[in-house]
């Protein structure tokens, strides 16, 4: 009975150590539900939205260095950065809705931007946005001059087409301007160039159609120039007058007329154009008489007219002196008959 109170003493005491061990090993036990957030990461709240934008360039490959701003709707810029080495760029802890999308340079000498858009974006997982520049377009400035002054020449139109083309897909027509010249901007789809051609069809009034087509290789941002010369067509210095008149254009020349005299007997040219007439005997007339038609059909006047006037008067001339001279020898006889009938009837009154 005396060791009683130390058995009681040692019973009790075990009994305390069984019942307060459980209690420490669920203190120091980790929680399930604090270690979640941790193992979740980069996700974005449940309330939060996020954007990841993948840019590239026309030919698939990253583009580096681009830069973007988000946008709210009254213009109060969200959120902005740059893509990386990879092309990439992620927004997070963006607020559910739509927000605008703005890219402020494309991060190369060779690439566009694209226009701005509106981005919905909506809790959970990130939005994927892939985005792709093109390239800058090249610069074409179109000349057209004089071949012979260079001077420029308005007017002109010229069909710029890419080489190539099916259905004249992507073709365009300029038209020079007063001073000759005319530009538009050409669309690049290889970082290499595009290849097009110029080709005028439609000369300025007065110039001949120049047909040979020019070939362009347009480059990223280059700037690129069409000359093309026209050469003035010829026009002679004086206009026909039309068909050849079918009357000769003056009138026929007049012809000197022989007229007699009856004191010496002799017949002298005048310039008359009706010939006089003597009612003595052996008076010999010529009398030109001028052509009563025109020819029909007859070339243009040359001066042969005057040349057979002249022939004509020397042989009316002639004529008049032939007869002059058979009137004179006429009346010489005549007069030496009557001069003979009067002497012998003298001697027969003797």
């Amino acid at each position: 009975m005396k060791h009683r109170p130390l058995l009681f003493t040692a019973l009790a005491l075990t009994a305390a150590t069984v019942l307060t061990s459980p209690a420490t090993s669920a203190t120091a036990a980790p929680s399930p539900s604090a270690e979640a957030p941790k193992e979740q990461g980069d996700s974005a709240p449940a309330d939060k939205a996020g954007l990841r934008i993948v840019k590239t360039d026309p030919e698939g490959q990253p583009a580096p260095g681009a830069a973007f701003q988000l946008l709210d709707s009254a213009g109060k810029t969200l959120a902005e950065g740059k893509t990386g080495s990879d092309g990439t760029l992620a927004f997070s802890d963006l607020a559910p809705g739509v927000v605008r999308l703005k890219e402020t340079a494309s991060g190369s000498p060779l690439l566009g931007t694209v226009p701005d858009q509106d981005v919905v974006v909506a809790p959970g997982e990130p939005k994927v946005l892939a985005i792709t520049d093109p390239y800058k377009s090249a610069g074409l400035t179109l000349k057209v001059t004089d071949k012979a002054t260079g001077m420029g020449l308005p007017g002109a139109i010229v069909n710029i087409a890419p080489k190539d083309a099916k259905d004249d897909k992507g073709a365009f027509t300029l038209t020079t301007g007063p001073d000759g010249t005319a530009k538009a901007p050409l669309p690049v789809g290889k970082k290499t160039g595009s290849a097009y051609t110029a080709t005028e069809t439609k000369a300025p009034d007065g110039y001949r159609l120049e047909t040979s087509p020019v070939e362009i290789t347009a480059k990223p941002g280059a700037e690129n120039t069409v000359a093309l010369t026209n050469a003035a067509t010829t026009k002679p210095t004086e206009e026909p007058t039309g068909k050849p008149t079918a009357n000769p254009t003056g009138d026929p020349t007049a012809q000197p007329t022989p007229t007699s005299s009856s004191s010496t007997g002799t017949r002298e040219p005048t310039a008359t154009a009706s010939p006089s007439s003597s009612p003595e005997i052996g008076t010999a007339t010529s009398t030109p008489t001028a052509p009563d038609a025109k020819p029909e059909g007859s070339l243009a006047h040359t001066g042969a007219d005057s040349t057979n006037g002249w022939l004509l008067a020397i042989g009316g001339l002639l004529l008049a002196a032939g007869g002059g001279a058979v009137y004179a020898a006429r009346r010489r006889k005549n007069d030496e008959s009557e001069i003979g009938t009067g002497q012998h009837r003298r001697t027969d009154d003797n």
